[in-house]
């Protein structure tokens, strides 16, 4: 079985000049095959050469305040304290500012077995599939690998 066997096709993606808000909003709206919103998406530059991915844990390492994570007491933070100060974050910070830009990808020919591989040893949960040209054409998950190769090993 091939990566292109069960990756899922690019619907949406962002660029680099995209707002946090913008990229927020396309990453919601974009389900996957099982209904669920994308945890992570491919940036595409205007020529549509991928330039880097954002993921869900991108996103809140913005907008979850440094000091949570070293305060004691975090039923004592409010969101409303903090969500004025973020939502102009949201705004004025771009995509190209907190996207991974060294994105590792499979080609769509390559097995699923090598797709695996990749995901254990980088522990990485998604790659972006290229086809021979380098053009992006869909993203193959973890989830997916796993679901493929048990169903394999139960038949």
């Amino acid at each position: 079985m091939k990566v292109k066997d069960i990756m899922e096709p690019i619907k949406n993606w962002l660029t680099p000049e995209m707002s946090l808000r913008e990229a927020v909003q396309v990453m919601r709206s974009t389900k996957r095959g099982h209904g669920l919103s994308v945890n992570g998406i491919v940036v595409l530059d205007q020529a549509m050469n991928l330039v880097g991915i954002v993921s869900t844990k991108d996103i809140l390492r913005i907008i979850i305040p440094a000091h949570v994570f070293f305060e004691e007491r975090l039923s004592d933070i409010s969101w409303e304290s903090i969500r004025r100060e973020k939502s102009a974050i949201a705004e004025s910070m771009l995509v190209s500012k907190i996207m991974t830009e060294d994105v590792r990808v499979i080609a769509a020919e390559e097995t699923l077995l090598r797709c695996a591989d990749i995901f254990l040893t980088e522990q990485i949960r998604r790659l972006p599939v290229v086809r021979s040209d380098g053009k992006v054409v869909g993203v193959v998950y973890l989830r997916d690998v796993y679901n493929a190769l048990t169903k394999l090993l139960l038949e």
